[in-house]
């Protein structure tokens, strides 16, 4: 699959009327951060945000929000930053059309992760929330990252490890980016000249209770007719495999570009 194709079959996936529909009006596309109260997928995706954040001390400078989406994460920097100090990249125009509706007044731009086209040592803190494991490649980002940011800088991401393409195919996982193992992982923000800092595994916060979730949305769509009981037992199936599998990490990741000593 060539770059374009890729291009297009994602902007089918995150602008479906479906995947709008779980995902509420503020567009985002996470799993999200669930607490014990968390009603809908909307909330678990705002507290996602404000999980990662708390990685960020001192809420100051300017920041990169790499792979954005439709920009419902750029927004919502906006709490915390003005918007001339917001940037967001994206490789699909027809996303970053959204973005621009999303997030007024950022600074978003059509670009490659892993080739972007800032000078170095140009933004205070980026942000990556659930892209890492699209680009090709993750190892390529996160070099891009590390040159891109000044010196003391903050990268925080949300990320998914994955050992094997066995659930999504390889459009969605290249295998590029297939993990063996957290020490791998971690052995990737070493090579790329970055200090990590934390890493938590958060797999039951994020990834299985997003999926608990949608099961439960299912039944209801199932209940009003929205979806029939093919489609239901199917998506179902699904999820339970999803849930059941050991081969798949969600990690919150706190890494910092070392300042240089003179």
């Amino acid at each position: 699959m060539d770059k374009s194709e890729y291009i297009n079959q994602f902007d089918n996936l995150i602008l479906n009327p479906g995947t709008r529909k779980i995902f509420g009006q503020e567009e985002f596309f996470n799993v999200g951060y669930w607490l014990s109260d968390t009603q809908n997928q909307q909330s678990a995706c705002f507290n996602l945000m404000e999980r990662l954040l708390t990685f960020i001390k001192e809420k100051k400078g300017t920041i990169l929000d790499v792979g954005c989406g439709l920009g419902a994460t750029t927004s919502y920097l906006l709490k915390y930053y003005s918007p001339a100090d917001v940037f967001g990249i994206n490789i699909s125009a027809k996303q970053l059309e959204r973005s621009t509706a999303n997030a007024p007044g950022c600074n978003l731009i059509c670009m490659d992760a892993v080739q972007m086209e800032f000078e170095d040592d140009f933004f205070d803190n980026i942000i990556c929330v659930e892209a890492a494991f699209y680009f090709d490649t993750r190892e390529k980002f996160l070099k891009e990252a590390a040159r891109v940011l000044k010196p003391g800088g903050n990268l925080i991401l949300s990320d998914i490890i994955f050992e094997n393409i066995k659930y999504f195919g390889d459009w969605i996982v290249t295998p590029k980016n297939i993990v063996k193992d957290i020490d791998e992982y971690k052995n990737f923000y070493q090579e790329a000249g970055l200090q990590l800092l934390e890493l938590v595994n958060v797999t039951d916060n994020c990834w299985k209770n997003h999926y608990r979730y949608l099961k439960s949305w299912l039944l209801k769509e199932l209940e009003t007719g929205d979806i029939d009981e093919e489609a239901y037992q199917l998506n179902v199936g699904a999820i339970d495999g999803l849930l059941n599998t050991s081969s798949i990490d969600y990690l919150l990741v706190s890494a910092k570009k070392p300042v240089k000593v003179i």
